[in-house]
């Protein structure tokens, strides 16, 4: 079995960047809640180190959010409606009840460093 090189490894996570397309924010049953495109002024995507890091901040005046509602998960897709979630995260949930609230969700996918 033959192993890729380093290069390889960050040429995977500059294409998961450049190349995945919606996040979904779920609650803790796995029920949608919004499911944001990557052009989405409220997404934004960064390499730091071995992980991809997708960031959300959501508020409870967007208008796609109709508070109150518990925010547990984020999942990828490659599909604006239904299809299966490439990744799935899970954090602390957090229930957002009114128009002030905000909401940051980081998603974080790693590929990691060839060890040598």
């Amino acid at each position: 079995m033959a192993e890729i090189t380093a290069e390889a490894y960050a040429d995977l996570r500059n294409y998961i960047k450049s190349n995945w397309q919606y996040i979904e924010l779920q609650d803790d049953q796995s029920n949608k809640i919004v499911r944001l495109s990557n052009s989405d002024s409220r997404v934004t995507s960064t390499i730091e180190g071995d992980n991809v890091k997708i960031t959300v901040v959501v508020k409870g005046s967007d208008s796609d959010i109709t508070a109150p509602v518990n925010f547990a998960k984020s999942a990828i897709y490659n599909v604006a409606t239904d299809g299966s979630p490439f990744s799935v995260e899970s954090f602390t949930p957090f229930t957002m009840q009114s128009e002030s609230d905000e909401l940051t969700v980081v998603h974080t996918i790693q590929i990691p460093k060839k060890v040598v």
